[in-house]
């Protein structure tokens, strides 16, 4: 149904996205690709598909190839919060390039401070700088932003334990494990 709208309406960012959403859901990845790079033929500079690109990308272990993209992003807008927040998410969980990380996530943190997931960005690149009070800061900040998503639980359990809050540590681990169950 999708395909053929698309070819009714081949400019349409929603469906283009959407489509590629449901591969890359399947692990279609060369499904998801060709799709969106159609569209990226009709609309090169269009950071929406070019954000979805490299997240496709990311979901299929193409982490280099993700960050070019969103490197594209950047050059056509460069305060693009989205791009800015996975290239230096990216490094920081790598364990790399940590003091440019923490340059693009604050960037973008400063451009969407309630954003949870640019917030724990900004907690896990503290955490992975060492700067573990700072961490559990921003990281708590994100966890009640986000009401625990999962992940940011984790990470903000991680920094809790490296500050000796153990008690706190384990029922942060507990909420993120309760929301993986939901998941």
């Amino acid at each position: 149904f999708l395909e053929d709208k698309i070819r009714a309406f081949p400019d349409d960012i929603d469906l283009i996205t959407f489509l590629a959403s449901f591969y890359e859901q399947d692990g279609m990845f060369e499904k998801a690709f060709d799709i969106l790079n159609q569209g990226l033929d009709r609309l090169p500079e269009n950071t929406n598909l070019l954000f979805k690109l490299g997240a496709v990308q990311d979901k299929a272990g193409l982490k280099e190839e993700g960050i070019s993209t969103m490197t594209k992003i950047l050059q056509i807008d460069p305060d693009d919060a989205g791009a800015l927040n996975y290239i230096g998410y990216t490094w920081a969980d790598q364990g790399i390039r940590l003091n440019e990380a923490l340059t693009m996530i604050q960037k973008a943190h400063d451009l969407k401070p309630d954003d949870g997931y640019i917030t724990d960005s900004l907690g896990w690149v503290y955490y992975r700088m060492g700067d573990y009070e700072k961490s559990v800061i921003y990281l708590q900040e994100a966890a009640d932003l986000t009401d625990y998503e999962t992940i940011i639980a984790d990470h903000l359990g991680d920094a809790l334990q490296k500050t000796g809050q153990i008690e706190k540590a384990l029922e942060t681990y507990e909420k993120a494990i309760a929301n993986a169950e939901k998941e």
